[in-house]
């Protein structure tokens, strides 16, 4: 090795050291890593140059993370970041003091982990309800609304229990929740969303809450009473939903390096309460731009460092990891009077 090479590896060598450990070398990951690089450097921590980051995949093999983990223990790591299980697991099951923070996975999962192995340095961010996102949403583009209807299956003996968290965040934004009835099975919304008033209503699909929800069919009844509808995925956007506030990994990488950020300077953040990823994209159909200010909306966003995607097709200012457009299903014939449309084909790239 000449002796510049040399003298640039041990420079580099004592670097402050991050150490991430991930399960699988994909598109989400990849996306979720480059959030984080680039947060760090908006905070000062230049990669290579004031901080030093090696990613390894680990795959399935729960025996090569937890010698990894060691070795970067080792090696004075100032943070271990595990993306992913098994890699997870593997990280909080070795003895190291290292400070771990993870990510994609979820609250439930990551407080068990902590509880059961009483490690208090484990932080990260986990994956959760977005209802307080996707109200604020709500609120911004209808001041006025009072009353949010949410799709649910009649046949669900639980949802009642499950409609609590949905109503506290609704309250949070002085708001009222109306469960709505809708049946999978026929394609059919039950006849309260004529009680809504379009002025102040709207419709929020929860797609935790109604998983196999008929959108294309929600979508015709909103439209015919003239109502709202909002969803809080992608693909419901895509389907027929005017809008949705979406998790993105490029965000979730964001919120990865501005807490491995504070790590450095704060120790004490090692025992941080976990952060739930925030919904940090806004998604819009065509529907949604004539029927809102979407130019005012960009300018507003943007200072939470959020983005608007036209349609939820085309790249936005951040990489991205968007789901395909789904193949139209077949004609859903009419429902309670209402004529179901296929969704509409994708549109084709703006020029230039």
């Amino acid at each position: 090795m000449v002796a510049g090479a040399a003298d640039a590896q041990d420079r580099n060598s004592e670097l402050p050291f991050v150490a991430v450990l991930i399960t699988s070398n994909n598109a989400e990951t990849q996306a979720i890593v480059d959030g984080m690089r680039d947060q760090l450097a908006a905070r000062g921590r230049w990669p290579g140059e004031t901080v030093r980051i090696e990613v390894v995949e680990t795959g399935a093999n729960a025996r090569r993370a937890e010698d990894l983990a060691r070795a970067f223990a080792r090696e004075n790591a100032a943070a271990l970041v595990a993306i992913g299980e098994p890699s997870i697991s593997a990280a909080v099951n070795t003895s190291i003091r290292t400070p771990l923070v993870v990510a994609d996975i979820s609250l439930e999962a990551a407080e068990g982990y902590k509880r059961e192995r009483r490690r208090r340095n484990v932080t990260g961010i986990v994956s959760g309800a977005t209802h307080g996102d996707q109200f604020a949403l709500i609120r911004q583009l209808m001041p006025d609304v009072e009353t949010v209807a949410v799709p649910i299956d009649p046949v669900d003996g639980n949802i009642q229990k499950r409609l609590e968290t949905v109503r506290l965040a609704a309250r949070q934004s002085d708001m009222s929740i109306m469960a709505l009835p809708v049946s999978v099975v026929q394609n059919a919304v039950n006849n309260r969303i004529a009680e809504l008033e379009p002025a102040t209503s709207a419709i929020l699909l929860d797609r935790a809450l109604l998983p196999d929800a008929p959108v294309e069919a929600l979508a015709a009844a909103a439209a015919q009473r003239e109502l709202p509808l909002f969803a809080d995925d992608e693909d419901s956007v895509i389907r027929g939903a005017l809008a949705a506030m979406i998790v993105e990994p490029f965000g979730i990488g964001e919120q990865l390096g501005d807490l491995v950020a504070r790590i450095f300077d704060e120790p004490a953040a090692t025992r941080a309460p976990f952060e739930r990823a925030r919904a940090s994209h806004l998604v819009l159909n065509r529907d949604a731009r004539a029927r809102f200010d979407a130019r005012a909306l960009e300018n507003e966003i943007a200072s939470a460092r959020r983005s608007v995607v036209d349609w939820a097709d085309i790249a936005g200012p951040r990489p991205r990891i968007k789901p395909s457009v789904p193949e139209p299903p077949p004609p859903l014939g009419v429902t309670r009077g209402v004529t179901v449309p296929t969704p509409l084909p994708r549109p084709s790239p703006p020029p230039g």
